[in-house]
């Protein structure tokens, strides 16, 4: 801890030595440098006037236009959809597959603090050279004791908004907009979302509503011979919320209310009254190792609905935003109009 701190203090140090560099310049500046700095001049006081945010940790004292944002977890790519002020990011990989040209270019450019889903290893010398002036933290609710919250206070206003389960990203994704003062362009898809999802509850309300849903995790770190079943509202069943299918069933975990990791001999008893099974796969078609394995297994092969050739195969299931989850909506609706007919007039 005392070399991250002298770490730190050298950053600090630097950044100091930076600051008065750049006023001895403003001095004996042209025209041009003046006006760069009325800009730059502009942007403090905005950063400077703040509101009061309520966040998870509490009632946030935080800049009202947020100028050099450092986002974590599900907080990055609807900041960056939405055109916020970002200095720094967390990686966000699972998502890039689904990012347009335009939106990977942006996150690519962005210095990165953390790799993904791995918060405990969060560079907080990275983040103080990003120099922040508000921090959101969208890291899972369960993960947030494996933050230095102490140090990243001491750097910027944190805001924490953590799901507890991954459906929330709806909410929290307004939430993250609202804390950037992004809010006008975050909901530009939000419409769009809600009118085709209600389109897809209307097609299929008749002839699948009343059938069995279960959604099996593709990217959930299983080891070898284990799956993890999703309940409602996990990562890929969330993507069904909106369209009125059923995905029963409690997690034995409390921890983990959205799902819970079973082994392979537990399939007959866990997903053998399933009508359908969902699941997700890559951009290009393909399952993970993890998912594969699950596949291979002679137990999976004689599961009724697989037998019944009732699966459904989600592209970009990690889908978090209204934007990328439109996406995932065209390949549901793909999906299951491919079910059996005779299964789909149960």
């Amino acid at each position: 801890m005392r070399v991250l701190e002298r770490s730190r203090a050298r950053s600090a140090a630097v950044l100091g030595a930076a600051v008065l560099l750049t006023v001895g310049l403003v001095g004996c500046s042209s025209d041009g440098d003046s006006v760069d700095g009325a800009a730059a001049d502009a942007d403090t006081a905005a950063s400077a006037e703040t509101r009061t945010f309520e966040a998870q940790n509490g009632s946030i004292e935080i800049p009202a236009d947020p100028q050099r944002i450092v986002a974590c977890g599900y907080a990055v790519l609807p900041l960056i959809q939405a055109g916020a002020e970002l200095a720094a990011v967390c990686e966000w990989t699972r998502e890039t597959e689904n990012m347009d040209e335009e939106t990977l270019a942006a996150y690519e450019e962005l210095p990165k603090v953390a790799p993904d889903m791995s918060v405990a290893d969060l560079n907080y010398e990275a983040i103080t050279m990003a120099e922040p002036d508000l921090i959101i933290m969208g890291v899972p609710a369960m993960v947030q004791e494996q933050l230095d919250m102490a140090t990243l206070e001491a750097l910027a206003p944190v805001v924490f908004l953590g799901p507890s389960i991954p459906g929330e990203w709806r909410q929290l994704g307004e939430q993250f907009a609202d804390a950037a003062n992004v809010s006008d362009s975050y909901g530009e898809f939000k419409d769009e979302y809600d009118a085709r999802a209600a389109e897809l509850a209307d097609k299929y309300a008749g002839t699948l509503g009343d059938l069995r849903f279960a959604g099996v995790c593709s990217e959930c770190g299983t080891n070898p011979g284990e799956y993890m079943r999703e309940y409602k509202s996990s990562y890929t069943s969330n993507l069904f919320d909106d369209l009125g299918f059923d995905f029963p069933g409690e997690s034995s975990d409390p921890a983990i209310t959205h799902g819970e990791y079973l082994s392979f001999e537990q399939l007959p008893e866990n997903l053998g009254d399933a009508d359908v099974i969902v699941y997700g796969v890559e951009a290009d078609g393909s399952v993970t190792p993890a998912l594969q394995e699950l596949f291979d297994s002679p137990l999976w092969k004689e599961l009724p609905a697989v037998k019944a050739g009732n699966l459904v195969a989600v592209e970009h299931a990690n889908a978090a935003t209204y934007q990328t989850a439109l996406l995932a909506l065209d390949s549901i609706d793909a999906a299951l109009e491919k079910l059996p007919a005779d299964q789909s007039q149960q």
